[in-house]
């Protein structure tokens, strides 16, 4: 009898963790942004902090927001270093059960973006004079792409402007690595100003031609997620 209890806690633990998912993965977690296409959590991890034993089901982006040291142990025990730098931007895919540590001396924030719909079967057009990263290489780097979204990284020097571009899907996600404050003009000549604080995500529906002016005394760097 008393086996069979033990086995019903456990059984019971695990259904917990897979329902919990990663909303409940480090002490303060958040949802930002959640809508047909995406779920965007920030969260931040202190030092020596374990997760609850958990899996991942969704495709992800992950963006570390600072350097840290994480050690990730597998459902066995199982134990794996890992080191991230700022700003550093990764995909995953599903994963098994694990619980990960910050083995790191300083808080560890991440920003995941969970994409919920299928890869895409026709992927958006892109008009080649329009393409951030074909246009502008140097301000905007691509880090990865693949059937669900591109990746690109990029920047502004103080007081630069883009060139007139074109994000292309059914959306983006903008992760800021640095504050941000920039004159933005879209196609039809409308000009606003936007303010927002590092580690900020913002997401924007649809495809959106616009171009940004650096308003401020240093340069701004920002993780553009395109979702196909």
């Amino acid at each position: 009898m008393g086996s069979h209890m033990r086995l019903r806690n456990v059984i019971a633990v695990w259904i917990a963790c897979l329902l919990a998912g990663a909303s409940a993965l480090f002490g303060e977690t958040r949802v930002v942004v959640e809508n047909e296409a995406v779920r965007i959590l920030s969260a931040t991890q202190a030092p020596g902090e374990k997760t609850p034993l958990h899996r991942h089901a969704s495709n992800r982006v992950v963006v570390f927001l600072d350097s840290g040291d994480l050690r990730v142990f597998n459902e066995h025990g199982q134990a794996k270093d890992e080191h991230y730098s700022a700003g550093q931007t990764i995909w995953s895919g599903p994963t098994g059960m694990h619980i990960t540590q910050n083995t790191g001396v300083t808080p560890l924030r991440i920003v995941e973006i969970e994409v919920k719909r299928p890869a895409s079967e026709k992927p958006p057009t892109r008009k080649p004079e329009l393409d951030p990263v074909a246009i502008d290489p140097k301000h905007n780097i691509l880090l990865f792409e693949n059937d669900f979204v591109r990746v690109f990284k990029s920047w502004r020097e103080p007081g630069a402007s883009e060139t007139l571009h074109e994000h292309s899907g059914i959306g983006r996600a903008v992760v800021l690595l640095t504050d941000l404050d920039v004159n933005e003009k879209l196609a039809d000549g409308k000009v606003s100003r936007k303010t927002e604080h590092a580690g900020d995500v913002m997401w924007s529906d649809g495809p959106v031609t616009h171009a940004g002016t650096n308003l401020a005394a240093t340069p701004f760097e920002m993780v553009i997620v395109e979702v196909k």
